[in-house]
């Protein structure tokens, strides 16, 4: 994986994309669409990494609040480039 701050950033941007299209889609009355059902997933999935980003992040010093919006809208795609230093953690 890459060490440079705008590759995460791309991918932060495609997934904030991607959660924009859902959020159409349930807007315009198709919940039950393909995107929408893989977004809550997702959205599951980074629930369940929190506790795992907060042992990774421990000893910087991470604000809570900080790693658990991040984590939840973007998962691994944050709090790895976070545990190295990449972005602040508080």
């Amino acid at each position: 994986m890459s060490n440079k701050k705008g590759f995460w950033l791309a991918q932060m941007i495609a997934v904030l994309v991607v959660y924009c299209v859902a959020l159409m889609h349930i807007f315009q009355g198709h919940p039950e669409h393909r995107l929408v059902l893989i977004c809550a997933v997702v959205m599951v999935a980074h629930l369940l990494e929190i506790p795992l980003a907060f042992a990774m992040l421990k000893g910087r010093n991470a604000q809570p609040l900080r790693v658990i919006v991040l984590t939840q809208l973007f998962g691994l795609i944050w709090w790895v480039p976070a545990k190295r230093g990449i972005f602040s953690v508080n």
